[in-house]
């Protein structure tokens, strides 16, 4: 009577096909059970683990790259940096956009950065947005002349790369 039951008609899928709970086959039922188990568990870990580092990583991107022995000035208050001309002092060298350039030509470098922005957004005014990374160390007159230079260039709004306090 119970070998026509419900349960002797009934077909288990995946690892578990075949076993039975009321008559298990030795140990291997044990076994077969603990790795579908252990094979779930670790599937939901690496989900969990996945989700975290889409989660904890910028959808923005690294807007600035520091070197090593660059140490940014510190701030109170702060945004978040947009992706604009980023003009780069290190190691008394001058980089726009990680182009090396000096002091004289440094203007038309910023000038053909001015001119590709209005060849790629016709009818679209000119921001005149940049952001300075230098050292904290940097002297007021080095970053003077860079500053000068972005004037003349059309930059009007600067913005330093800071960290906050």
């Amino acid at each position: 009577m119970l070998s026509d039951g419900i349960l002797n008609q009934s077909v288990l899928t995946g690892l578990l096909q075949g076993q039975s709970v009321i008559h298990p086959r030795g140990a291997s039922f044990k076994r077969h059970l603990a790795a579908d188990l252990l094979l779930t568990a670790l599937i939901d870990a690496f989900s969990i683990l996945v989700i975290f580092l889409l989660m904890s990583f910028s959808s923005t991107g690294d807007v600035i790259f520091i070197g090593k022995d660059q140490e940014l000035p510190k701030a109170h208050l702060g945004e978040v940096l947009e992706r604009n001309p980023i003009i780069k002092v290190e190691n008394d060298k001058i980089f726009v956009e990680d182009k090396e350039v000096n002091v004289n030509t440094i203007t038309t470098e910023l000038l053909s950065l001015r001119k590709l922005y209005t060849d790629f957004h016709p009818g679209v005014e000119f921001p005149g947005i940049a952001t300075i990374q230098a050292d904290r160390r940097l002297k007021y007159e080095e970053l003077n002349k860079i500053i000068l230079a972005m004037n003349q260039s059309g930059y009007s709004d600067i913005h330093f790369a800071v960290v906050l306090k």
